[in-house]
C-alpha cells in the first residue's frame, strides 16, 4: 500500500521552473564600455545605444532561477579586475569573473540573515551595505556592524549608501551619514564621525572631482576639499532618487523631474517622465541614461524601464519586450490557443504568445488596479477598479478592438475583483464596494462575444439572498449557475431566476465565513478557502481539511488528483484522498517568498501558471493528461472512490478509447467506451452496480496507434 501513496504525492508534481519577470523598475545603472547595465527589480537588465544614438535598447536580461541567486537587484557594480558585483534585496551578493564564473555570498559568509543588500562596494576590502548593518569581509567572512554594536556610532541599521575615499568610508544610513576612517575600529563607537548635515535618510552618495555630494530628504549638500557641509539651497526639487556626476555636470534625478547642475546653474530637464522617478543614473560619453521606476509601487515592482535624455531635452523611454508590463501581477488566464493573459496591479496587463510577449495598456480604459482576467469568446475580459472592464480581441495573435463595459451599461458597479468565464455567452463577475451605500454583489453578462449590442445584464446582491455584497471568487457551472464567495459565506446563485439557492457559512462547518477561493475538481467536488482554511463541499455536506488551516489566497485543480493552494503561508498542493501535503518553499524550490494571487492549470501540457508580486511563474508538473500513451498513467493512485474520485487517465491522446478493467485474478470487472481522454470516468463499480473490492486492478486500453503492451496499467483501490 505505501508504494502507491509515494505514486500519489509524486504524479504531477513540479520538476522544474521557468521565471518571467519585469525588468522595467529600476534601483541603478553602470556603464561598461557600450553595455549599459540596470539594476530592477527583476534582474539584471542589459542594453546599449542604439546606432541613431536617440534610444536605448534592451537586450536581454538575467533573472533566477537562472544566472541570479535572487531577481531585485538593488545595485550593480564593477570593481578594478572586472568582476561583477550584484546586489540583490533580499537574496545576498552574487560576484560574476570576467570568465562568467559566479561567487554567491549570503548567511554562511556572515551576511545578515535577510540578506537585503542596498550596494555592494568593492574596495581592498569588500563593503555591504545592508538594511541589518554595514557589513565587512576583510579576507573570507562578513562581519557585520550594527547600531548595537558599534554603541550607537552607526546612526542606523539600515545602510543606503557607500562611498568611498582615500582616508575612509562615508556610510549612508537611513538616520544620517558618517564617515569611517581607513584604519578605525568599527566596534569603537569614536570611530564613527557624524558629518554635519541632517541626521535624515541618505538617498546617495556622488564624487565631482575632489567635492562630495549627498542627496538627502533634507535635500542636497555638498563638502569641498577641507572645507565643512553646504546646503545647496539653490537646488530646485525634493525627492531624490538618484546623482551621476559626468562630462555634462551634475545631474540629478527626482520624481518626475530631473537636474542637470551646468555653469553653476539647475537646468530642468523633465520633459516625458510621465510621473516616473529616476531610481539611477550613469553618464555613456556625453549622454546621460537612467532607469525609471513607479514611486507609488511597492518595491519598484513597476516603471518605465530604461531612459535616455535626447539632445532636443526630453527623455526617449524604453520598456523591454520581454516579460510582463510589472511584477505585480493579480491574476492569470490561459485562452485555447495556448496563449497566457496576466493583469497588473499598476501597469494594466500582458499576453505571452509563441514566446512573445505584447502589452495590453494601448487597448485598456485605465492601467491601474487590474484585479481580473477571463476568457471570453475569442478574447478576454480585464478589469480596472473603478472604470469597469475591458474586453480585447485576440485573432491570429493579434490585438484588434475592445470593448468597454461599466456600471452605466449593466454592470453593477465598476468595482469588477473576480471574473469567470460560464458557458461561451456568460461571463460572472465578483464585485466589492467602496462606500456602504454603493451596490454590490455579482453581474452576469449574456451575450454572443464581440458583440456589444447583444449584451444584456443580470444582478444578484443582498436583496437576492446574497450573504455578503463583498464577492471574493466566482465559480460558474455554466451559463445559468454560479457558486458565489463572498465576506459572508458561500452561496449557490441562479443566473436566470436571480436568487441564492444554496448558502454555507460557518456554523454549516466553513472553517471561516470569509470565502476567498474557489475550485472544483473533475469529480464535482467543491473547495473552498476561506481566511482560516480549506474545506471542501460533496453532496451538500462540508468537511474541513484539517492538513491547512491558514488564510487561503488562491485555488486550482490540476485535473491529476489535487488542488493547488496558495496560502499565506506559502505554496502547497493536496490530495483530498490520501490527505498528503506538499508543499513548496524557499528551500525546496526557486519561489521566492511573496504572495501567489492567482493560479491556472494547463493540464494538457502540465503547466502550472502563477500570478506573484515577483513575476509569472510557470512550473512543469511531472505529468500532463496529453501524450502519445507510452507514458500513460492512472490517477489518482490509489483510488479511493468511496471518497468521491472518479479515475482518469493521462498521457493518452485525446481520442475515442475503450477501457477494460480487470482484478488481480484476470476476471472482467467493467468495461465502457469514451469519446475521448477527458470523459474517461470510472466510480468503482462493477458491470452489476455494486462497489468492487479493495486490491490490485488492471487497465487495459484500447485506442488507435496504442501499443497495447503501453496501454496496460496498474492501480491499486481502497475502500
Amino acid at each position: 500500500m505505501s508504494v502507491f501513496f509515494i505514486i500519489a504525492a509524486l504524479m504531477g508534481r513540479v520538476t522544474e521552473w521557468d521565471h518571467f519577470p519585469h525588468y522595467g523598475g529600476g534601483s541603478g545603472i553602470i556603464v561598461s564600455e557600450d553595455v549599459i547595465l540596470a539594476a530592477t527589480s527583476g534582474g539584471l537588465l542589459f542594453s546599449h545605444l542604439s546606432e541613431s544614438g536617440d534610444e536605448l535598447v534592451a537586450d536581454s536580461g538575467w533573472t533566477y532561477p537562472g544566472k541570479l541567486s535572487y531577481d531585485r537587484v538593488s545595485h550593480v557594480i564593477y570593481d578594478d579586475s572586472g568582476n561583477l558585483w550584484v546586489s540583490l534585496n533580499g537574496g545576498g551578493i552574487d560576484m560574476f569573473t570576467p570568465e562568467g564564473d559566479k561567487t554567491h555570498f549570503n548567511q554562511i559568509d556572515g551576511l545578515p540573515l535577510n540578506l537585503g543588500i542596498n550596494m555592494t562596494l568593492a574596495d581592498s576590502v569588500i563593503y555591504a551595505a545592508t538594511t541589518q548593518g554595514l557589513s565587512i569581509r576583510g579576507f573570507s567572512f562578513f562581519e557585520t556592524f550594527n547600531s548595537l554594536s558599534t554603541g550607537g556610532g552607526l546612526p542606523s541599521d539600515n545602510v543606503t549608501c557607500l562611498s568611498s575615499s582615500d582616508s575612509g568610508l562615508y556610510v549612508g544610513t537611513t538616520a544620517g551619514l558618517v564617515f569611517l576612517p581607513r584604519s578605525a575600529d568599527p566596534a569603537q563607537e569614536s570611530s564613527w564621525i557624524p558629518q554635519g548635515i541632517d541626521p535624515v535618510s541618505i538617498i546617495a552618495l556622488e564624487w565631482q572631482n575632489d567635492s562630495l555630494w549627498a542627496a538627502s530628504t533634507a535635500g542636497l549638500f555638498l563638502k569641498p576639499p577641507g572645507l565643512p557641509w553646504e546646503h545647496e539651497v539653490l537646488f530646485p526639487s525634493g525627492n531624490i532618487s538618484s546623482m551621476a556626476w559626468g562630462p555634462e555636470g551634475l545631474a540629478v534625478g527626482c520624481i518626475n523631474q530631473c537636474f542637470i547642475l551646468s555653469k553653476g546653474e539647475w537646468i530642468d530637464y523633465s520633459l516625458n517622465l510621465h510621473g516616473n522617478t529616476i531610481t539611477g543614473l550613469v553618464w555613456h560619453e556625453d549622454r546621460l541614461c537612467g532607469v525609471l521606476a513607479n514611486p507609488y509601487s511597492d518595491n519598484r515592482l513597476s516603471g518605465a524601464g530604461l531612459a535616455l535624455l535626447r539632445e532636443t531635452g526630453s527623455w526617449r523611454r524604453t520598456l523591454p519586450e520581454f516579460g510582463p508590463v510589472s511584477n505585480d501581477l493579480r491574476d492569470c488566464t490561459i485562452l485555447s490557443d495556448g496563449s497566457v493573459w496576466v493583469s497588473s496591479n499598476r501597469a494594466g496587463g500582458s499576453v505571452l504568445a509563441d514566446g512573445e510577449w505584447q502589452s495590453l495598456l494601448p487597448y485598456l480604459t485605465n492601467q491601474n488596479q487590474c484585479f481580473a482576467i477571463c476568457t471570453s469568446g475569442n478574447g478576454i475580459f480585464i478589469s480596472s477598479i473603478g472604470s469597469g472592464v475591458d474586453w480585447l480581441s485576440w485573432q491570429d495573435g493579434t490585438l484588434e478592438s475592445s470593448i468597454h463595459f461599466n456600471s452605466e451599461n449593466g454592470l453593477l458597479n465598476n468595482r469588477v475583483f473576480c471574473a469567470e468565464q460560464g458557458d461561451a455567452n456568460t461571463v460572472w463577475f465578483g464585485h466589492r464596494s467602496a462606500e456602504d451605500t454603493e451596490p454590490s454583489g455579482v453581474s452576469r453578462l449574456n451575450w454572443l462575444p464581440g458583440d456589444s449590442s447583444s449584451a444584456s445584464f443580470v444582478e444578484i446582491t443582498g436583496a437576492d439572498g446574497l450573504l455578503s455584497k463583498e464577492v471574493n471568487a466566482v465559480l460558474p457551472t455554466g451559463g445559468r449557475y454560479s457558486w458565489v464567495g463572498t465576506d459572508g459565506g458561500l452561496c449557490f446563485v441562479d443566473g436566470n431566476t436571480q436568487n441564492v439557492r444554496e448558502s454555507y457559512t460557518a456554523l454549516d462547518g466553513l472553517p471561516s465565513s470569509m470565502v476567498t477561493s474557489l475550485a472544483m475538481d473533475r469529480s464535482g467536488i467543491l473547495y473552498v478557502g476561506t481566511a482560516s482554511g480549506l474545506a471542501f463541499l460533496d453532496k451538500g455536506v462540508i468537511a474541513e481539511i484539517e492538513e491547512i488551516d491558514m488564510g487561503i489566497i488562491a485555488l486550482e485543480c490540476d485535473g491529476l488528483g489535487s488542488v493547488w493552494v496558495s496560502t499565506t503561508e506559502g505554496l502547497k498542493r493536496f490530495f483530498r484522498t490520501t490527505g498528503v501535503v506538499e508543499e513548496y518553499t524557499t528551500f525546496n524550490s526557486p519561489l521566492i517568498e511573496g504572495t501567489i494571487h492567482a493560479m491556472r492549470v494547463n493540464s494538457d501540457d502540465g503547466y502550472l501558471w502563477m500570478a506573484t508580486d515577483h513575476g509569472l511563474w510557470q512550473g512543469h508538473l511531472e505529468h500532463g493528461l496529453s501524450g502519445s500513451g507510452s507514458n500513460a498513467v492512472v490517477y489518482p493512485d490509489p483510488f479511493i472512490p468511496a471518497q468521491g474520485d472518479v479515475l482518469g487517465i493521462a498521457g493518452i491522446p485525446n481520442l475515442p478509447v475503450e477501457i477494460r478493467i480487470y482484478d488481480i485474478t484476470g476476471s472482467l470487472v467493467f468495461q465502457f467506451s469514451s469519446s475521448g481522454r477527458d470523459d474517461i470516468s470510472w466510480d468503482g463499480l462493477n458491470a452489476q452496480g455494486d462497489p468492487v473490492a479493495s486490491g490490485v486492478y488492471f487497465l487495459q486500453l484500447d485506442q488507435a496507434g496504442l501499443d497495447p503492451e503501453a496501454g496496460l496499467l496498474k492501480f491499486a483501490l481502497v475502500r
